[in-house]
């Protein structure tokens, strides 16, 4: 309402803004300052959910609830989620990482036991099992790596769907030839030709039996392990209109169709077939479902089981990603960044609640603010092509159009628009 009652738009409130800032100089830039680490403070706890939002729990297997027990276990999840930040798959030990996990009750500020009965490998008797979990707090943690110059990988990560083909019986060797090469199991064939007996192809769904069911646990905890979400097909009457040949013989345009419906960043797809000579032989591929190569990558490998082989394949995932999006200890850089189409505030607010809110971000200042964008100096470790790439990343801030994607060194400051709340 403004002076007699009368509502006014937020164009006007807008100009009304505009003049404020005009006639009284920092003044007003010092009190929206003032204004929005109050809005920050208040929307920080509730407008962003983290893209993994398990990142910072562990949990692990104890033998008791005394504290011996505790500390060492606490020491073990502080070793697997300081993996998952850095998105290393070993760390190097130093003496503060070493420190760390000593005193691994400086870096968690909730912790709890959880008992349940599981099946044991063997197949024998239920038997009973008793889990610490464990929260670390993620600035305290983030202040060790920093300390110790060792990566920071944000929680915002892309989201993967998997395609999974088992082949249940492989050819004999004499059967495929004793000249026969590795390459034979994964041949590409004809698009719709079915399978011989002897080689029947299951694909991985989200709710697998048997073998698959294996394959599927297995992935899932290592993916866990490594801070990287899974989404396996529902393989319902739309998924099936992709066969397993399909995805056998890698014919991308049937793949892309069905990998559509599940709106995911990267694809996963893997192959794996028993080895005649013992084992199982495995190929995989890492792709984006719209086609964009940038995180390609191909590997083999093989494995004692089939779950073996697709664990495995978890973790040459989560390497490519690390070394894509982790941000690497560095010097500390400063980039001008203006953030358009806030349009308030409060709006204004939730971009500093956003920012602040990522890990490969030290620290945000404001530097100047006005109707029409926020100017912000951002204190960051990563690269200014890095830090584009990953703001975008999730979808709340996207590259203004008068702005280049990947803007040269040379550019005197970012700019971005707001797409998230206003």
């Amino acid at each position: 309402m403004y002076g007699n009652g009368v509502a006014i738009g937020p164009r006007w409130r807008a100009f009304s803004l505009h003049l404020a800032c005009a006639r009284h100089g920092s003044w007003i830039v010092a009190r929206v300052r003032l204004l929005l680490a109050s809005l920050v403070a208040s929307a920080a706890g509730t407008a962003w959910a983290e893209v993994v939002p398990w990142l910072y729990d562990v949990d692990v297997v104890v033998a008791s609830q005394g504290d011996a027990e505790r500390r060492r276990a606490a020491g073990a999840a502080l070793t697997q989620v300081l993996g998952r930040v850095t998105g290393l798959r070993e760390l190097s030990f130093g003496a503060k990482v070493d420190g760390a996990i000593r005193e691994s009750e400086r870096y968690y500020v909730r912790y709890g036991y959880a008992t349940r009965h599981v099946q044991p490998e063997d197949g024998g008797n239920m038997v009973s099992e008793t889990r610490l979990n464990i929260h670390f707090e993620r600035g305290t943690l983030l202040e060790l790596l920093r300390e110790t110059g060792l990566p920071v990988w944000s929680a915002d990560r892309p989201s993967v769907l998997v395609w999974v083909v088992l082949e249940r019986g492989a050819l004999s060797l004499e059967a495929r030839g004793a000249g026969s090469s590795q390459e034979g199991a994964f041949s590409r064939g004809a698009r719709g030709a079915r399978p011989s007996q002897e080689r029947a192809r299951e694909v991985v769904s989200s709710t697998p039996v048997g073998m698959a069911e294996e394959v599927f646990s297995t992935m899932h905890r290592e993916a866990r392990r490594r801070g990287v979400m899974l989404t396996f097909p529902l393989m319902d009457l739309e998924d099936r209109n992709l066969a397993a040949t399909d995805l056998w013989g890698r014919f991308w345009t049937a793949i892309m169709v069905a990998s559509r419906r599940y709106s995911r960043d990267l694809m996963l797809l893997g192959r794996i077939a028993a080895d005649p000579r013992g084992g199982f032989t495995s190929r995989w591929e890492i792709m984006s479902p719209s086609g964009e190569k940038e995180l390609a990558v191909r590997f083999d490998h093989r494995g004692v089981s089939a779950a073996g082989a697709a664990g495995q394949a978890v973790h040459r995932l989560a390497d490519a990603m690390a070394r894509r999006f982790a941000v690497r200890g560095g010097d500390l850089d400063t980039i001008a960044l203006t953030v358009r189409g806030a349009q308030t505030v409060r709006g204004y607010a939730a971009v500093l609640a956003h920012l602040q809110s990522r890990e490969y971000i030290n620290r945000v200042e404001v530097s100047a603010v006005d109707p029409e964008a926020l100017h912000l100096k951002l204190h960051s470790q990563s690269t200014r092509d890095q830090l584009v790439e990953l703001l975008v990343m999730g979808g709340y801030l996207s590259v203004s159009r008068t702005a280049s994607p990947t803007p040269s060194l040379a550019a005197p400051r970012l700019e971005l628009t707001w797409m998230g709340a206003r």
